[in-house]
């Protein structure tokens, strides 16, 4: 057994990279506490620490013991949900979600929430556990003064029962002194309630009844007085003394924690003695791997009928179960005994019996809750996990609060299931709202002309998701169309390529669409493309060029983007990368300008796959002077042209087909595109590459007034929109900037590092013993610098080193990090 150690930096990363952010969500649908794996996943991805601000606020906020749950959530709520579970095995979300709440605590990055004025109202909540905490996070946000009284001498309530090696304390502890200090919750320790219904009578308005099941259940049979019942060892292990003794354990998962337990504390054998087949114990698969490592002994398909004291004798009968139907589950009530089996006779020191507990506050008294007084958690609902008691503590909370604010009571179809969250201070902690050609829009994020934006639905569905505008795919009018059927192509996990050139609507129909948008959705940025013919005819291409410009300008569009770079089908000839030539790209824009509406901004769609993109953006912007009444820019890079070989297409080889490659792998190279085109004066709406929200910052950083995306909502859909926004929001304010309008050129005018401007070799890999797996690739290192040594640990030669850190960034254990070399060291100590 491991003590419980969440996951180092490289496991955590290579974990999360393998969620595939499933447009279901079956991770958050199997959830108790309706928490979203996937989101947070998505959330912390880029690793910033806001970002784990971001993650931790997501998981508290619907699970306010999120750090306890990351380390005791079994593997049947959202792993069982997972997707993966049926492919190769389930993303480990419980140990991703307790990294993440510990990098937040480490980082004081822990989230603030929002309090309401107090309601001049108190509750008392009896019972510090998991569903006392949830009660009363719930409540306390809602304004009351919440005291919490609990008979023990800390909070934890059942989570004190969970062994070091699952849950370490201090995370328990973290994460209530958190709650108390951001809920102003009132504890009072050593405070046994006998009689709930008198705390109504001492001035408390509700109260929250969250004691847990506290007596145990007795096994009923001769001798059992003899054993050792419930979970008091796991409180109190040195109350009784197992060295070298031998033990017999009665029960399921609080008796196989017992079991191990006792096994760590020297006894000399422990054997759970159960009714089950081991497969069919109540066990999650990483308890019984637990029980075998620790030692302890099973006796499956017994039954123990007797206590001979004196003796040290326990008696049993073999059991069998009962034939079930097809489909129904086993329970062990099904369990009969063996005819015939006799007894079976063991010899113990010691019987540890745990099967199980009862609520005796409520057998004690015989009263019926009323509706100032609500229980919950075990007590009501049976044993449950701790994300279960959560869940039915936040439920309880919003009836008790629903009853004496005189409202209507919640409806709650799954009494183990919350969807309540708690809300943090500022979901956007900044304002995104900028403006498009002195149109206000709520964020600088667009959806570019794409597939995703191909009609009216696609283009609702992005409004109703949040999209702050869009561009309509690129039509023409009167054209035939070519769509192939094998257009697309994925290169890998963020990067594609297609050669779809443009929609098959004709530009008559998306007139329509657009004015029926703008109609419905007047506070959205509803933009069309289009282009014309490059025949060498100009007064014939000319008038297809104006004539599209008229047609959308009449239907309201609200901009017009001009597709004269289309790297899907071609690798740049003029029909289909006109922005490769400078006149010609000119001469074309100056037909537009001049047709065009100056009040409608006009952008101009380029490309990245030039020698030097500095030549065209002078080339338009002397056209653009020319208008200086007009409102225009360009668009910048767009989808890069590359060869991708398919099969099929001939028999001696593979055929290649032009596509415009999209996605992460362009993101350098619009990187490089947008650096050289800043500071020439042309307003840039930036494209291509981004495929989270630093990449989008970093576009709006180097001279971008807006991003357009296409392959980051192909991969995850249109409600990517509140990851992009979020993070953008985060993101200034860690760099304590404050509007969007800020950040825009942030990083000009020398956003370029001058190579020889770049430090001398001045690093060396260091190597941490305990994280490296022994696998010997960083000796491929090109210099030589690395040999292992005879434990097969890497041993680094200074001389040889240049410090290019490859061997760091191939590490896929995170073994090897870069520090200053001795000599540098020296100076600083010197």
């Amino acid at each position: 057994m491991e003590n419980n150690i969440f996951l180092t930096e490289a496991q955590f990363k290579n974990e999360i990279a393998r969620c595939i952010y499933c447009a279901e969500k079956p991770c958050k649908a199997a959830c108790p506490s309706d928490c979203s794996p996937a989101d947070f996943i998505m959330a912390v991805a880029a690793g910033y620490p806001q970002d784990f601000e971001r993650a931790a606020q997501m998981i508290i906020g619907k699970n306010p013991l999120g750090g306890v749950c990351g380390a005791a959530c079994p593997d049947y709520h959202c792993m069982q949900g997972c997707v993966k579970e049926g492919f190769d095995r389930p993303l480990d979300i419980p140990a991703i979600q307790g990294y993440i709440i510990q990098k937040a605590k480490e980082l004081n990055r822990l989230p603030k929430f929002k309090r309401e004025k107090p309601n001049g109202k108190k509750v008392a909540v009896v019972g510090a556990g998991p569903a006392g905490i949830g009660a009363a996070v719930t409540l306390a946000q809602k304004g009351y003064q919440v005291d919490i009284l609990d008979e023990n001498e800390s909070y934890g309530g059942a989570c004190l029962l969970i062994p070091e090696w699952r849950l370490n304390k201090n995370v328990l502890l973290t994460d209530i002194d958190f709650l108390q200090k951001s809920f102003g919750l009132n504890f009072h320790f050593a405070k046994p309630v006998d009689d709930p219904q008198k705390l109504l009578e001492e001035g408390f308005d509700g109260v929250v009844l969250a004691v847990g099941l506290t007596e145990p259940i007795r096994l009923n049979i001769p001798g059992d007085e003899y054993a050792v019942y419930g979970t008091e060892y796991l409180k109190n292990p040195i109350s009784i003394e197992v060295k070298d003794k031998r033990i017999a354990l009665v029960g399921g998962a609080i008796a196989a924690d017992i079991a191990l337990l006792a096994k760590m504390m020297g006894a000399a054998h422990c054997e759970m003695i159960v009714l089950e087949s081991i497969a069919e114990m109540p066990l999650t698969n990483k308890e019984r791997e637990d029980l075998l490592k620790g030692g302890v002994h099973i006796t499956p398909r017994t039954r123990l009928t007797e206590i001979l004291h004196d003796e040290g004798i326990v008696k049993g009968v073999k059991t069998k179960p009962v034939m079930l139907p097809l489909g129904e589950d086993f329970h062990p009530s099904k369990i009969i005994d063996e005819p015939g089996s006799g007894d079976t006779i063991r010899l113990f020191d010691l019987v540890f019996i745990a099967i199980g507990n009862k609520p005796s506050l409520i057998e004690k008294h015989n009263f019926m809750p009323d509706v100032k007084l609500v229980i919950t958690g075990d007590m009501a609902f049976g044993p449950t996990t701790v994300v279960e008691a959560v869940a039915t503590g936040k439920n309880s909370a919003l009836q008790l609060h629903a009853y004496l604010q005189g409202d209507n009571q919640p409806d709650i179809a799954e009494p183990l299931k919350s969807y309540h969250s708690l809300r943090n201070e500022k979901e956007i902690p900044i304002s995104l709202q900028t403006s498009f050609f002195g149109r206000t829009i709520r964020s600088p994020f667009l959806l570019s002309a794409a597939p995703p934006t191909d009609g009216y639905e696609q283009m609702k569905m992005a409004y109703e998701a949040g999209w702050a505008g869009g561009i309509m795919k690129t039509a023409f009018d009167n054209l035939p169309i070519h769509i192939p059927g094998e257009y697309m192509i994925v290169f890998n996990n963020k990067t594609y390529g297609n050669c779809d050139n443009v929609s098959d609507h004709p530009l008559d129909l998306v007139c329509e669409e657009i004015t029926k948008l703008i109609k419905e959705y007047p506070d959205r940025l509803t933009m069309a493309s289009t282009g014309g013919s490059v025949t060498g005819n100009d007064e014939a291409d000319k008038q297809v060029w104006q004539n599209n410009t008229r047609k959308l300008e009449e239907a309201g569009a609200m901009g017009i983007e001009y597709s004269l770079s289309c790297p899907q089908g071609g690798d740049g000839t003029h029909g289909d990368i006109v922005s490769q030539n400078a006149e010609l790209t000119a001469k074309i824009i100056d037909w537009v300008m001049e047709a065009g509406r100056g009040d409608i901004p006009k952008l101009f769609k380029l490309t990245g796959a030039v020698t030097a993109i500095q030549p065209i953006i002078d080339a338009i912007k002397e056209v653009f002077d020319r208008y200086p009444e007009k409102k225009a820019g360009v668009t910048l890079a767009n989808t890069f042209p590359v060869l991708a070989l398919r099969e099929g297409f001939s028999e001696k080889w593979e055929k290649g087909i032009v596509v415009g490659m999209s996605g992460e792998g362009v993101l350098p190279i619009s990187y490089l595109t947008l650096a050289k085109a800043a500071n020439r004066g042309v307003s840039i709406s930036g494209n291509g590459g981004p495929m989270d929200y630093k990449g989008a910052a970093d576009f709006l950083a180097l001279g971008a007034e807006t991003v357009q995306f296409c392959t980051i909502v192909e991969k995850y859909g249109y409600g990517i929109i509140d990851e992009l926004e979020n993070g953008l929001s985060y993101l200034l304010k860690e760099r304590n900037i404050s509007s969007v309008n800020e950040l825009i050129g942030i990083a000009l005018p020398d956003p370029i590092i001058d190579f020889m401007d770049l430090p001398e070799k001045s690093k060396v890999p260091e190597v941490d013993p305990d994280l490296c797996q022994h696998c010997g690739n960083c000796t491929r290192c090109p210099y030589l610098a690395i040999e292992l040594d005879d434990d097969k640990v890497p041993v680094i030669d200074e001389d040889k080193c240049v410090g290019c850190s490859l061997c760091t960034l191939r590490c896929f254990s995170g073994a090897l990090r870069m520090i200053l070399r001795e000599s540098e060291r020296e100076k600083e100590r010197g």
